[in-house]
This record gives structure tokens, sequence and C-alpha cells, in this order.
């Protein structure tokens, strides 16, 4: 599912459709309009007498909301957090923070839906406003829907997280629930909220489209094959260096991508390949594997720090003949860098990876040591050629000459980066398009700075 709006249609259908469970894992799940629709979806299930479980990261998703306490009294609800940090705002939970970084920092990266045991989405996407619509930006990503063989995977992933003592009930966080309101209080709540939104981009987009009725009456065209999900133990979190590195999806991923033989393609929202990564990649282009990595530019980043580590390694990639793409800012976008963190949104936040002409791998991990050592990631690998294909079309789509820059090396060694325009006009660039002095510089600066495994 690249469409945004598809993906969130796919998400409805299936939280209306469930008659026993509903398990869903996320990093973020905003308070939003996206998030409350399916919000009341899931209570509305759970008043039919589905078994509602949600798992957020506490980083990513930040639950202050004291209504999520009345919502959680509900008998078939219960909402867990994935290594909360005690204090909910303020002063005091920026220094836990900071006297507990050791713990903190490891945080559950993981987008997993699974609906009765019988069907999974999983994929890039959180769960706001902007993964699933495009009024704001053009972003980027994919989700896959899959059922069969890999299901019991996906429960049990589910439940070693939701078992496991780092994530905790949300009765235990220091929530004040002033309000005081009941269940049959949310309830019109949510029935006034649903008949708020009956006119909204994402209920016209579930009410118009076709997937709805292709899921209900089982005319999805799935495609079939051997699917592995990957996924990382939730005792990463706060055990990394007791477990075997060959638990990590990370380096189960890694191992697929050493047996490429032909063609390897891969898009990564943040890309820092670090020294083992460029000579992974540049061994594979000498051997004969045409490589081609598309991430994101300076100006479509939107934490600067993230480009600056990753600026370093890109003379040695295209000296050793790896295609480099970086996407385009999005027209009339206005960015504004912080500096460690995101202000803006990425273009792209999908991960992808087009193995040879049969391997597709759709998940929630960036090629960068923050998902590969600190957090905790998932995907799926599937075994299809039509699959592999449709992965291999959205990469064509995203590197095209109006959608991102082609990078390449002049006779002076120095990187020049190449489009067109919408008239298909040639661009050329001598530094990275679309920015000020001030981006490149602190990009340039953040680059020094001995944090890259943190980043």
């Amino acid at each position: 599912m690249q469409d945004g709006l598809s993906a969130f249609v796919a998400r409805t259908v299936l939280i209306e459709a469930a008659t026993v469970s509903l398990d869903l894992q996320y990093y973020i799940y905003e308070d939003d309009s996206a998030g409350r629709i399916l919000m009341s979806l899931l209570l509305k299930a759970a008043d039919r007498g589905v078994r509602v479980r949600l798992l957020v990261d506490d980083l990513g998703t930040r639950v202050v909301n004291p209504l999520v306490l009345t919502l959680d009294e509900h008998p078939l609800i219960e909402i867990r957090i994935f290594n909360p940090v005690e204090g909910r705002s303020g002063l005091r939970r920026a220094l836990e923070q900071a006297a507990n970084l050791g713990r903190i920092n490891h945080r559950m990266h993981n987008k997993l839906l699974v609906a009765d045991g019988l069907v999974m989405i999983t994929g890039g996407r959180n769960i706001a406003d902007g993964y699933f619509s495009r009024s704001d930006v053009e972003f980027l990503d994919v989700d896959v829907m899959a059922l069969g063989g890999v299901l019991p995977d996906a429960e049990q992933i589910f439940d070693d997280y939701w078992n496991n003592p780092v994530s905790v009930p949300v009765t235990e966080l220091s929530l004040d629930n002033l309000e005081d309101q009941s269940l049959d209080d949310l309830r019109r709540k949510v029935k006034a909220f649903l008949e708020d939104e009956a006119k909204s981009e994402f209920t016209d987009a579930l009410r118009q489209s076709q997937m709805a009725g292709e899921i209900l009456a089982g005319a999805i065209p799935f495609q079939w094959g051997r699917g592995t999900l990957f996924a990382d133990p939730p005792e990463k979190a706060l055990h990394r260096d007791r477990i075997p590195v060959e638990k990590f999806p990370g380096y189960q991923l890694e191992k697929v991508i050493r047996n490429s033989s032909a063609n390897l393609r891969i898009s990564a929202a943040y890309f820092i390949p670090g020294n083992i990564g460029t000579t992974l990649f540049t061994g594979l282009q000498q051997r004969g594997v045409n490589v081609d990595i598309l991430t994101n530019s300076l100006s479509s980043n939107d934490v600067a720090i993230v480009h600056g580590a990753y600026a370093r390694y890109r003379k040695k990639l295209l000296r050793k003949g790896v295609d480099l793409w970086e996407l385009r800012k999005a027209s009339g976008e206005k960015r504004r860098k912080r500096w460690f963190q995101g202000e803006s949104r990425a273009t792209l936040h999908a991960k992808t990876f087009v193995v040879d002409d049969s391997l597709g791998f759709v998940g929630s991990i960036n090629l960068d040591s923050r998902s590969l050592l600190q957090n905790t990631e998932i995907g799926l690998l599937m075994e299809n050629e039509s699959i592999n294909q449709e992965l291999s079309a959205f990469f064509e789509d995203w590197v095209a000459g109006d959608s991102a820059w082609h990078l390449s090396l002049n006779a002076q060694g120095k990187i020049r980066w190449r489009a067109r325009d919408g008239d298909g006009k040639a661009l050329v660039e001598t530094k990275d398009p679309e920015t000020t002095v001030w981006q490149r510089w602190l990009s340039w600066i953040l680059s020094w700075l001995p944090v890259e495994s943190q980043i």
C-alpha cells in the first residue's frame, strides 16, 4: 500500500470487520483526526465484544491525555506504554530522561496491526494525519498487508512485547483523570466526533474507496509467496548486549543483502551507512550488483544532524559506482532546521528493499545506527516476483528526474546534483540543492559530532 489514504482505509476496514481481537503496536499514535477516528472505531469494536490491546512507545507518543485512562477502563480494552518515562511533562520528564539515558535511549519503532490473528499490516507508517494524507506534503511511505503462515509469528511477536516487563499498563503512569468522565461520556463524545468527521478527507476516502469492499469481499489480489517476519526481541530495550546479534533484524537483512547477485534498490528516510555499510554496498557494486539507494536530501530531511552524518559517506559510495538519489523538496514547502530534532516532516519515510528479481522487504528499519542498534524494529521479507516488481516501480517513480536529485562526481571529484524541472529541462546544482548557507553550515558542523551511533 503506497497511497496514504488507502493505507488508512485498510486499517479502518480491518478494525470494523474484526470479531475476536485487535492488537496494535506503534511508535507514534497521535491525538489528531486519524488517531481519533481509529481510536473511536477501536472503542466501538470493544463494545461489540472484540478484545483490543494497544501498545505505544512513550517517547514517540507521549501519553498525557487523561481520557486514555477512561478508555482503559473498558473491560475489553487495555493500553500499555513501552519503556516509559515516569514524568509526563516539563522539567521532571527532562531530568529523568537525562538520568536514565541508557534505558530511555532505546525506543520501540515497530509498526504492526493484527486483526483476529488472520490479517496484519506492517511497514513505515505510524498513526497520525501526516502518514495518511497528502494535503500538506508529499509523504512517501509503504505498508504491506499480509495473511497466511506469517500471522502466527506476528501474534507471537506482539505477545512477546505485550508481556515483557518493559511494557507498562497505562494505569501505572502519573495521569490525573481530573475530568472524571465515564465510558458512557466517552461514547457520547465519540459519536459526536464521528458525526463532525463525516465530511473529512479520511471519512470521504473510506466512503469512496473500492478497497473497503474488496477487503470485505475477499477480492484483494494477494500475491502468494514465502514471507518471513523480522523483529527485534523486546529485551533489546534493556539488555541489548545480552542478545545474540543474529536475532537483530538488521543483521538478518544484511545477510539477505549480501546474497544479492544482480540488483539492490533501497529507499531509506535516514541513511547513515557507516564504514561497514559503505564497504558492504561498494563491495556489492564491484561484484557486479547494481546498487541504487534513495534517501532524503538536506532540503527534505527533517533532522540536520542525520544528513550531516550521511553526507560523510556520499563520495566514498559514488567513487565505487553506487547510484545515489536524494529526494527533492516539495514545491513551496517551508522548512526550518532545529539542532537535534525535526520540526518539519521528512518527505521520504519509506523503508523498502528490492533484492534481485524475487525478494522485497517493507518495514520500519532505517539504515542507521539508531535502527540497527538502539531501537526495536520490524519488517516483512517477501519472496514474490510481482511484489518485487511493484516495489521496484515505486522506486523508479520516486527517483524520476522531477522527484529526486541524481548524484555524481565530476572530473575534480566534486558532487553534482542533476534533476529535471516540470518542463523536462535539465537542472544541475553544485551544492546541496534548495538549501541556505545556514542549513549547509549547520549540517556540516553537526557532522563532526561523535554521535553517529546514536542517530
